[in-house]
């Protein structure tokens, strides 16, 4: 539902298409990957680390409208990193894949050019996505929007898997959030 809100306030404000697909696609993201917005976005508005952010060059689009995502910079620190595949979900609008698809055409980007970069040249941050989460659910949820920022998004797939105890999907929720431990019952 907060990503549905989100959307809907995306979806409404005056900025430009790109600009809205940016943030957009690194929300769809952020949510279906279970990922830590450091392992997406350039640390800087004007400069970006290619061995830590999201590049175009990272995802592979395949033909059964599924991507293979290139994380460099997974917590376990494995030295070729981890990949994340994706597929299609095609209820509320909030699909990743065409998402990232409308956001490649919007940008007609250079295959080692981050993901999430704005018309003007910047870059999304983390900081940055924090502030317009809050700034877009603060119309909603008033001051209960400092609740949620960036890292909201890490658990957020498998809290929405949990609701659902009678389906014993435990091993899911660890293989979504990709926890190799049991503190994926902290989120």
């Amino acid at each position: 539902p907060i990503l549905r809100l989100l959307g809907h306030e995306l979806a409404k404000c005056d900025w430009s298409k790109h600009s809205k697909m940016v943030v957009w696609a690194s929300l769809c993201l952020g949510f279906f990957g279970s990922f830590r917005f450091g392992e997406l976005l350039a640390k800087f508005e004007d400069k970006f680390n290619p061995h830590e952010t999201l590049l175009w060059s990272d995802i592979m689009f395949l033909n059964d409208d599924s991507v293979k995502i290139l994380n460099k910079i997974p917590k376990t620190r494995k030295k070729s990193g981890e990949v994340i595949s994706l597929f299609e979900f095609n209820f509320y609008n909030c699909c990743p894949i065409k998402a990232l698809k409308k956001l490649k055409n919007l940008s007609r980007p250079d295959e080692n050019e981050p993901v999430f970069r704005f018309e003007n040249g910047n870059f999304l941050t983390s900081k940055k996505l924090n502030s317009l989460i809050q700034f877009f659910l603060s119309k909603h949820l008033g001051s209960q929007a400092k609740f949620y920022y960036c890292h909201s998004f890490r658990g957020a797939l498998p809290s929405a898997l949990a609701v659902y105890p009678e389906m014993d999907n435990d091993p899911s929720i660890m293989k979504w959030g990709r926890w190799n431990s049991e503190a994926f019952e902290k989120y």
